[in-house]
This record gives structure tokens, sequence and C-alpha cells, in this order.
């Protein structure tokens, strides 16, 4: 651990030096997830003839800006990333380093959050003039709150990712298979919709998914659509798939490297 905590600001300055480096890239993968503001303008305009599960024009739009920012701040593209490399055969380098190669996959994605921030500002400061009266300051435990949750949601995100990939050990491209849950996650994390929206036997059932905890809750936090109190047990069951797909992870990992090695990669 002594040598990992050393090696980590290096990796962070190579980190951001590529991602800064191939800045027009990061830009145009930023701008493709900005689908939260075209679901902001046809949830706007139904909900100009009166509120949609309870949500009106303002409170619609600080959903969607809500879910802009959290939708950001937790992306992560691993799995393409790791698939790419094990089948060229370059995970071989991070496999020689003295540093497990999960650490350096995460470290690689967290550094693109303070050059996503840049991009994302003026989004987010053109919809408070379009409608300055979303903003709504939450709670100081609503923050803290809100930053847990946060860290959580990334960190599902990365081992659903981390999985998925892991499947490459087996199979030629996992890009397939992440399609489908990644299908799954826009319609049931709250991503295209409020899960307001959804029946009440269905949203009872959509919260215990890891979807709602990948970017559902953060997003219901920082709007102050649910209570701090209210997102603790919801919090907790974040914790709950961190450890489920972390077991998962260390399972599939151990034996698909093993099968790496077998073939001499």
């Amino acid at each position: 651990m002594t040598a990992i905590a050393r090696a980590l600001p290096d990796l962070f300055r190579v980190g951001f030096a590529g991602i800064v480096a191939y800045r027009a890239e990061m830009t145009i993968w930023i701008l493709t997830a900005t689908l939260p503001l075209i679901m902001l303008a046809l949830w706007n305009a139904v909900a100009a003839e009166g509120p949609v599960a309870g949500f009106d024009q303002v409170e619609i739009a600080r959903y969607f800006a809500a879910t802009l920012l959290v939708r950001q701040l937790t992306s992560v593209w691993l799995v393409w990333e790791m698939n790419y490399e094990i089948r060229s055969g370059r995970l071989s380098q991070k496999l020689l380093k003295p540093m497990h190669p999960l650490i350096q996959y995460a470290v690689e994605m967290i550094v693109s959050v303070p050059f996503r921030s840049v991009i994302l500002t003026p989004l987010l400061a053109a919809l408070l003039l379009w409608r300055p009266e979303l903003w709504k300051t939450p709670a100081p435990t609503a923050v803290a709150l809100f930053v847990v949750s946060l860290a959580l949601a990334w960190s599902i995100n990365f081992l659903v990712q981390a999985v998925f990939a892991s499947f490459s050990f087996w199979v030629d491209k996992t890009d397939g298979l992440f399609g489908v849950w990644f299908a799954a996650w826009s319609l049931l994390s709250g991503y295209i919709a409020p899960l307001d929206t959804f029946p009440d036997w269905a949203r009872q059932i959509l919260v215990l998914l890891p979807f709602h905890g990948m970017l559902g809750l953060p997003v219901e936090i920082l709007g102050s659509f649910i209570a701090p109190g209210d997102a603790l047990p919801q919090v907790g069951l974040q914790v709950f798939w961190v450890v489920v797909l972390a077991t998962v992870l260390a399972v599939l990992w151990r034996a698909g490297i093993r099968r790496y090695g077998a073939f001499g990669a």
C-alpha cells in the first residue's frame, strides 16, 4: 500500500497528460453523453400542460440538470479500453507493473473528471440562465450524502464495466453484451425518465437494482427530491452492490488471468 501511495501522484500526472493530449477526442466523448439535455426539452414540453408524476417544469429542469452532472462525473470507458487491451495483449504491460491493473485503469478514469467539469460548466450555466429558479441549495447533510453516493455510483459503474470487460478473457468482444446492459441502464436508472414516472410497484423493484444506484439516487439527492434520512437505506444498497460486484469481479479476474497467461499473451 505504501508503494501504491507513492506511485499514485505520478499515475495521476501521466493520466492527466494523456487526457490533455487527446482533449479533442475527450470533448467529443463528453458531448455524446448530453442526452439529458434532449430529455429535458422533451419532458419540459410535456410538463407545460401540467405536472408529470409530480414534476413541474422547474423540477424537470432541476432533475435533468442534476442528471447531466452525475452522468458526466460517473462516466467511465473501461469496458472498451480493457476489452481492447486484453484482445491485443497490451494488458501484459500493466501486469508487469507492481500495481494491480484495475487500480491503473481507475486512475485513468478519475483524471478525466476535472476536464469533464470544464466542459460541463458552460452547459450548466446556460441551463441556469434559461431557468434560474431551478437552482435549489441543498442542505449540508444532503451535500455530504451526495458526495458519498456519487463516489459509490462511480464505483458501481467502474465495477460493472470491469465485470463485462473480464468476459473478454473468454470471448472475442464484449461490446454487444454491455450494449444490452447499457440499454437496460438507460431505461431503468432514471437517465431517460425519473423513476417516479413508473408505476409504484415497478419503482419499488427498480430502487433495489444496481441501475438506480448508478445514477438515479445521487441525482435525487442533489436535486432535493429525496430527504437525506430517506436516502440512507438506498446508499446502503449502493454499498451492497459494490461488495457484490467486487466479489464477482475478483473471481472473474483470477480465472481470466490464468486463461490469459495460458495463451502466452
